[in-house]
């Protein structure tokens, strides 16, 4: 086996190179991106413009506990899920801007900086970690990784990306090092467990990651592991310590009885109290069952108990979020939104997008398992654990393609350990051609794109019968008319409401004053009717969806497809109007704004 000291990355002057390296790498990938932003405020989703929609209207005045947004789904509102500690450091960071430039510019500098921020936190401590564990190298490997792979850094950290899935992936990647990192395991496991506590307050997608947590070290106390009874105690009570105190904070006290399957409330709290009982009962019977199977069957009883006492607590939130949905709406979610399909689902639509998604995690998981099975016992804990997650990222993305986040946050660093185990580890007699199946194998993960894009790729696809890409993605449209500066014809006009495809909402809300009908969030199912059925059916569709909104003006993107080419929305972005809406001038763009005429529209509904 090759050493590490005579590697110019083995010395910790080596690994700074690397790191800042890999900041050169990850700043040259955000140019254009930065531009984008601090020109026009070009943001990569909805989740992002309305994350700066919420933080405008709470610098505004809106109140730290009103958590609906206003302007969408008049005159109820749309409830948002998300939590007011995310908003918090980005509110001060656009203050802060605001005292020497124009607001318009503190809100581009915000969603610049915060990701750019996060991203340097996440980077500092996935290299503080891996060297701790694997050294130098294997934290080189990893940060040059983190850089580069195109989930992480073009795209949870891209600039603009001021959602909370970037705190998520920080959050996730503190709990996970906490387990792997030596040190007094009662302050690693407090760590990890406020840190999960503060995951769960930003959102619960990480909920099934923060749970893996607490199993490996079940498992690593059942199994006698030192210092793993102690940690998993620190991370069971600051769980359940923290998360009541986090949900007091940032929950109205008007809804601290009503339970929510999508933030925290009475069902997670249940969770995290039955996992600080957990971890209690464990630590105190540490003495009296001091067998594994002894300790097996404790852990195996208590967890059945714990999860026939929570069973019925859980019953409205056991098929997720979704689950109150009407089917149809439902159905529309997983079929259509991109990010709610499962890689199966994805693979049929868009073959190129689901394999960039799907095989970094599957040659990842491969290489840690070579790794394990080679590698002395002694030498396996903190890979087994990395395959563990990387894993829970892979099998997660067959359900919906939006949990290959929980394999993100050990991405990284599975990459420099294996990597470099495989580097330095003897290959035998294949020790000629390792230099060149490394290769391969790092720029399959690191650049899944060379299969996608390879031609050899596309012929593979046609004799499979299976097509390239399905152009008409919801996560696509409108493109042409995304930005600030196509939309600003409309802020000439008085505050009205305004019918629009599902993801012009948000971008509605952010450019402009005006109030909105369709957007795609949970709580507000006829959003997705409005935004989708609205344009790509018929026209009394269209009728109906504005019969029920009593919106002012509908709005469509010039030359854009809705549905089929026939469809309403089709038409009216062709020009074909019917009688009851009327072309108004926005000045030039590709916008079509159209007045909707009540007194013809009443007879049209009524007579058909």
């Amino acid at each position: 086996m090759q050493s590490d000291e005579k590697m110019f990355f083995g010395h910790c002057r080596g690994y700074l190179v690397a790191f800042g390296l890999a900041l050169l790498i990850y700043l040259k990938q955000q140019y254009l991106r930065l531009l984008g932003v601090w020109n026009y405020l070009e943001l990569p989703d909805n989740d992002d413009q309305m994350r700066l929609v919420q933080v405008r209207d709470f610098l505004n005045g809106q109140g730290w506990y009103d958590m609906v947004q206003h302007r969408a789904m008049p005159p109820e509102g749309l409830s948002i899920h998300w939590s007011r500690l995310v908003d918090m450091p980005l509110a001060g960071l656009e203050l802060l801007f605001s005292l020497f430039t124009s607001d318009d510019r503190a809100l581009a500098l915000t969603a610049i900086v915060w990701p750019a921020m996060l991203f340097v936190v996440f980077l500092a401590v996935t290299g503080w970690a891996v060297s701790r564990v694997f050294g130098y190298v294997a934290a080189s490997f990893a940060v040059i990784a983190a850089s580069v792979t195109p989930m992480i850094a073009s795209n949870v950290f891209s600039v603009g990306r001021v959602d909370h899935n970037n705190v998520q992936l920080i959050c996730m990647l503190v709990v996970i090092c906490s387990v792997i990192v030596p040190g007094p395991p009662v302050r690693r496991g407090i760590i990890a467990g406020l840190t999960a506590a503060l995951s769960l307050a930003v959102g619960l997608e990480t909920i099934v990651v923060l749970a893996m947590a607490g199993i490996v070290l079940t498992v690593q106390h059942v199994l006698d592991r030192p210092g793993a009874t102690d940690q998993l105690m620190g991370y069971g009570i600051a769980l359940g310590g923290a998360a009541p105190l986090l949900f007091l904070i940032q929950i109205d006290p008007a809804l601290w009885a009503v339970p929510r399957c999508d933030q925290l409330s009475r069902p997670t709290l249940a969770i995290t109290s039955a996992a600080m009982a957990f971890a209690v009962i464990t630590y105190l019977g540490r003495e009296s069952v001091r067998s594994v199977r002894g300790r097996l069957i404790m852990a195996m009883v208590m967890g059945a108990a714990i999860l026939a006492a929570l069973w019925p607590v859980l019953s409205p939130c056991r098929e997720g979020p979704f689950s109150v949905l009407p089917p149809e709406i439902r159905d529309l979610i997983l079929s259509r939104i991109t990010e709610s399909m499962s890689a199966i689902r994805m693979f049929n639509r868009d073959p190129g997008l689901a394999t960039q998604l799907v095989l970094p995690q599957m040659l990842l998981a491969a290489l840690l398992a070579w790794q394990l099975i080679r590698s002395p016992a002694g030498r396996t804990s903190a890979p087994a654990v990395l395959l563990v997650f990387v894993l829970m990222g892979l099998l997660g993305s067959f359900y919906q393609i939006r949990t290959v986040i929980w394999g993100l946050a050990a991405m990284p660093m599975a990459f420099g350990a294996s990597m470099h185990w495989a580097v330095t580890t003897d290959w035998q007699r294949l020790r000629r051609s390792k230099p060149v199946v490394l290769l391969i194998v790092a720029l399959l993960v690191l650049y899944p794109h060379l299969v996608t894009s390879n031609p050899v790729f596309g012929k593979a696809l046609q004799l499979a019968g299976q097509p390239q890409s399905e152009n008409q993605k919801l996560g696509r449209a409108d493109q042409n008319c995304s930005r600030r500066d196509k939309l600003a014809g409309l802020n000439d006009l008085e505050p009205a409401s305004i019918l629009a495809p599902l993801n012009l909402g948000t971008k509605i809300l952010l450019y402009t004053p005006h109030s909105i009908f369709a957007a795609p969030y949970h709580r507000a199912p006829e959003g997705y009717w409005n935004g989708t059925l609205a344009f790509s059916g018929t026209d009394m569709d269209m009728a109906l969806r504005l019969r029920a909104t009593l919106a002012d003006y509908v709005l469509v993107c010039d030359g854009e497809v809705y549905g089929d080419k026939d469809s309403i929305g089709s038409r009216l972005a062709r020009g074909e109007t019917p009688p009851w809406l009327s072309p108004v001038d926005t000045g030039d763009g590709p916008i079509r704004l159209l007045r909707v005429n009540r007194a013809k529209l009443a007879p049209y509904v009524h007579g058909n």
